[in-house]
Formats: C-alpha cells, structure tokens, sequence
C-alpha cells in the first residue's frame, strides 16, 4: 500500500484510484465546484471574476473545471479558452474536436497491441 502527502493540506493519506489528494480535500473541491455550479444555474453567462468573487472560489480551480469540461462557455464566448493543441477557441476541455479525434487516434494507435510473432517456426537438430 503506498501513502503521499496530500498537497492541498498536507495530511499523510493513501490514494485510492489514484487520487492526487485526500478523500477530505476531495470532499472540499466538490463543494467549490458545487458552489461555481449553482452559481452559473442562476447567473447563466457571468464572467470568472464575478464568479470567483461571488463563490470565493479562485479563477484558477474555476479555469481548472472549464480544461476538465465540467462547465464551459457561454456560446458566443469561446475566445477566453483556446485549445492547447492548435489554438482555435474552445468553450470547454483542453482541445477542440479536430484536436481530440487526432489525439484519440494516436493514442488508439499507441495501444492497440501489436501483431504477436508467428509461433510455428519449424525446428530441427543441428548437425556438426
């Protein structure tokens, strides 16, 4: 079993599907994304200051929902994300459709297991 020390509060915890932090701080991240959640229910189309501001959540964790796809833009909004890949605006995730399918299709390619050598080599005894 191994341990860390969780980042966000420094307590000695044991990861459980490989979680970077403790279930405590887990439990405290999904409240914060709970409070941007409700918030953006009522205030459809504020903007992250606003947001940050009024949910005392840090436009850091708020861009960090925004990269994992949790909340997006507001439509006609899309030039405050970009795609990591090539650039072009996104409203939601690390990069835009074209980007993904050609990062999903690498990957696929990576894992797909390759053709296994063939096994019916003819043998014999050597002679000298």
């Amino acid at each position: 079993m191994s341990i860390k020390k969780c980042p966000r509060c420094g307590k000695i915890f044991s990861p459980i599907s490989g979680s970077l932090i403790c279930g405590e701080c887990i439990k405290l991240e999904e409240q914060e994304f709970e409070k941007v959640r409700s918030y953006l229910k009522i205030n459809r189309g504020a903007d992250i200051n606003t947001v940050s501001k009024e949910t005392e959540v840090s436009t850091k964790k708020i861009l960090k929902y925004l990269r994992e796809g949790r909340i997006e833009v507001t439509e006609g909004m899309s030039d405050f994300l970009k795609c990591e890949k090539c650039g072009v605006n996104i409203r939601s995730g690390q990069y835009c459709r074209s980007c993904s399918e050609k990062v999903a299709k690498n990957l696929q390619s990576v894992l797909i297991k390759k053709e296994e050598p063939k096994t019916e080599a003819k043998m014999h005894i050597r002679r000298n």
